[in-house]
């Protein structure tokens, strides 16, 4: 148990630092986002730690994983290079000993890690994406972006090329104001000036030379083109306070597998009628068809003696009834289909979401499973090749997790093999090389171990010259 305690606490401070260290980049990234538009809406200091806080569930569920591997090199790696792992071995220990309590703690951290992204971490994006409506609501026009669609104002879609940083204006101005029934009008502008009314209540845009496209409502074939230059739009509903509103519709990103599993039941319930009627139409039409090959058609037989011959504006009456009829039965068909598809993908899409709180979960484990073996035979524990290998298994992990999401939700693979087939792949590996290491097959003098010293020292290189350049 002393040896145990001893390799347990050389796991802790590389895991605190890793997870310190990869957990500020997440956080660095995130301010740089959006830090800019949240403190221009002039928010009181709890609602921005808030938005920290409630960002801070993913930023966590990725980086516990990369703390673990890193942690895992770093500390097998010092009791390699320190020969302390020899030691053990002189003593009759075996390095997989040394291995089995780490990987039974991964284990565990494996399960916390799943509970954590069911429970925690789906509530903390729900609650996130409410209070960031609530904040785009506030003062709205400081989510206005040069090159991107602005979609908060409510009833209204903005487009801006370019914006003034000194005064503000809004050059090269689109605006989509969608009505209530027909097509929406259509705004453009060279330029335009934003001010507050109604106490905050109202943003009005004062637009300058332009041009509005509208049609009818009710006679679409009626389309006005109106130039302008000078015209106010009032956008309506916009508070300057912080209004929270409870959503209760969720994404898959912001519910539990227990909500997914019922979505799940739904998408299979709803395929098998929309199969159901497809079969069904399927058989109606094939029916017609026979009825049709048989002389039972819109389009009497005119070998029948019984049967008056019809004039030319009849026959194309009936032939032209014949085709509206087969298009809409065309049509209703290619719905089913569409409805078919769409339910397999809208089950695959939350299939893959819980498979992923697994896998993203049991990662832990798999990391410690590759990590460890790979930092005894390496015989380095410095930092450098902490990150140097767990940023070359971490980028490889999640090119499988994010490509095999991507097949699963065109329905190329099944969601479980998607989202697994990371953790299998990396397991795998991590199984070789652990079964290696108990033979001694590789040493830290091996070919593979000199390339990747020399892969490492190639970029250490690189990075002191980039340094060196910008001092």
């Amino acid at each position: 148990m002393i040896l145990v305690r001893y390799v347990l606490k050389e796991l802790v401070g590389p895991f605190l630092a890793a997870l310190f260290g990869i957990t500020f980049l997440f956080v660095v990234d995130f301010l740089v986002k959006i830090l800019d538009n949240v403190l221009s809406k002039g928010l009181p200091a709890s609602t921005v730690l808030e938005i920290f806080v409630l960002n801070l569930a993913w930023m966590l569920s990725l980086s516990i994983p990369m703390a673990v591997l890193v942690a895992s090199l770093m500390a097998f790696g010092r009791l390699s290079g320190d020969q302390e792992i020899t030691a053990c071995k002189a003593a009759g220990v075996s390095p997989l000993s040394l291995m089995r309590p780490v990987l039974i703690v991964a284990m565990l951290v494996s399960v916390l890690m799943v509970c954590f992204n069911n429970w925690v971490l789906p509530e903390a994006n729900h609650r996130s994406v409410e209070l960031m409506s609530a904040v785009s609501r506030k003062k709205p026009h400081a989510f206005i972006d040069a090159g991107r669609l602005i979609t908060q104002f409510p009833g209204v879609q903005l487009w801006v090329n370019r914006i003034d940083p000194v005064s503000g204006t809004l050059y090269g101005v689109q605006i989509y104001e969608m009505e209530k029934k027909g097509s929406p009008r259509i705004i453009y502008a060279d330029s335009a000036s934003m001010e507050y009314a109604d106490n905050g209540a109202t943003l009005m845009l004062r637009l300058k030379s332009g041009e509005t496209h509208m049609t009818d409502a009710d006679n679409p074939e009626n389309y006005f083109r109106i130039r302008f230059f000078s015209q106010e739009l009032a956008m309506k509903n916009v508070d300057d306070r912080l209004e929270r509103r409870s959503r209760s519709y969720r994404s898959d990103r912001e519910m539990p597998i227990e909500m997914m599993m019922d979505v799940v039941e739904d998408a299979q319930k709803k395929y098998a009628e929309a199969r159901e009627q497809a079969m069904d139409r399927r058989l109606a039409t094939v029916v017609t068809l026979q009825k049709q090959l048989q002389g039972d058609s819109v389009v009497p037989d005119l070998s029948n003696s019984d049967v008056a011959p019809m004039d030319s504006i009849q026959r194309r009456r009936s032939l032209q009834k014949l085709r509206i009829q087969e298009l809409a039965a065309l049509r209703t068909t290619e719905r089913l289909y569409g409805r078919i598809d769409g339910e397999k993908k809208r089950e695959a899409q939350y299939r893959v979401e819980i498979h992923k709180k697994y896998s993203t979960g049991f990662a832990c484990f798999i990391f410690i499973l590759i990590g460890a073996p790979l930092g005894i035979m390496a015989r380095k524990g410095g930092i450098g090749t902490g990150i140097l290998y767990s940023l070359a298994f971490f980028v490889i992990y999640w090119i499988c997790l994010i490509g095999g999401e991507n097949m699963a939700d065109r329905l190329i693979v099944s969601p479980v093999l998607a989202m697994w087939m990371s953790n299998i792949i990396i397991g795998v590996f991590g199984i070789f090389i652990t079964i290696a290491m108990v033979r001694d097959r590789f040493s830290g003098d091996s070919k593979f171990f000199r390339a990747v010293r020399k892969v490492k020292g190639f970029f250490g290189r690189i990075f002191k010259f980039a340094t060196k350049r910008f001092q």
